[in-house]
């Protein structure tokens, strides 16, 4: 009898962890056919793909955005090429070509050598007897001064000047350099210095120089 009391705690104790043993929460997986767990699938136990994150309006601006400084240089060429033809056809307005000039660059870089008058070689006076005895058959002396007082030369002011007229430079004592009016206020001549050339009338060493013109057509 005594020795059933002392079995009975080894008995009670068998009992509980019998019964702790079946209400314990079986795990998700556990196969009590096999008496263990069920092996993961491989796509359960892979980490989980991370989603890009959405670029901000800010970032896609700017990945949108070209290079600002690329754009304002190929911008600004663009404006200087415009600007540069704008300016050549501004000029080709102002002073086209005309058959006399045309004419009269046939003398281009001529030397300049007093006393003569060919294509190569002429002064002044020579440059400008050839280009009218040739273009408009009026033939004039060899001299500036003698061309200034020509009776059949009409007078005509600064500005009246037209395409043709001769026009004088000097002193108030003496005519020593003459040329040829062109249209957009330039006159071509033979110049001491670099030959047949043509020049603004406003020139800084001509314009002052400047006094008077006469028609002869």
């Amino acid at each position: 009898m005594f020795s059933l009391y002392r079995l009975v705690p080894f008995i009670l104790a068998s009992t509980c962890l019998w019964y702790i043993g079946c209400s314990f929460p079986v795990r998700t997986g556990y196969d009590r056919n096999i008496g263990d767990y069920k092996p993961v699938p491989a796509s359960e136990t892979a980490p989980p793909k991370e989603e890009p994150l959405e670029a901000t309006p800010q970032e896609t601006a700017q990945e949108a955005a070209p290079d600002s400084s690329k754009h304002l240089n190929s911008a600004e060429k663009a404006r200087a090429a415009i600007k540069k033809k704008e300016t050549a056809k501004a000029a080709q307005k102002a002073a086209p070509k005309s058959n006399l000039e045309t004419f009269a660059r046939q003398w281009m870089g001529a030397k300049y050598v007093y006393g003569k008058a060919t294509k190569t070689k002429t002064d002044c006076s020579g440059f400008v007897m050839q280009v009218y005895k040739g273009y408009y058959n009026i033939a004039l002396d060899h001299s500036s001064s003698k061309m200034y007082k020509d009776s059949r030369g009409k007078s005509v002011s600064r500005g009246s000047l037209k395409e043709g007229d001769l026009v004088f430079f000097g002193s108030l004592w003496k005519i020593d350099h003459v040329g040829i009016y062109l249209r957009g206020d330039r006159f071509i001549h033979a110049s001491t210095s670099k030959g047949v050339m043509i020049s603004p009338m406003q020139d800084k060493y001509w314009g002052h120089k400047y006094q008077g013109a006469r028609r002869f057509k």
